[in-house]
């Protein structure tokens, strides 16, 4: 309801949900800026559905050199 406190239940609620919701608002803000899917350019479900894999494909590509080094880097930690 507009305008008026929140409970402390869905103020609880809210702090769980953010700390998930920080992590995927920041890759669909990655996607939009880097790869331009801020609009949907197509109709029907089978186009408007590659039109989502694709950015995410095109992300994790992006992001794979550096997931890699971590997890060298992880490695070597542990020896």
């Amino acid at each position: 309801v507009k305008n008026k406190p929140l409970t402390q239940r869905q103020l609880q609620r809210n702090s769980l949900i953010a700390k998930v919701r920080y992590v995927v608002e920041r890759t669909f803000g990655s996607q939009a800026r880097w790869f331009g899917s801020k609009v949907l350019r197509y109709r029907g479900n089978a186009k408007a559905h590659a039109w989502h894999i694709l950015p995410a494909i095109a992300y994790n590509l992006k992001r794979l050199p550096k997931l890699y080094v971590d997890k060298q880097i992880q490695a070597q930690s542990w020896e």
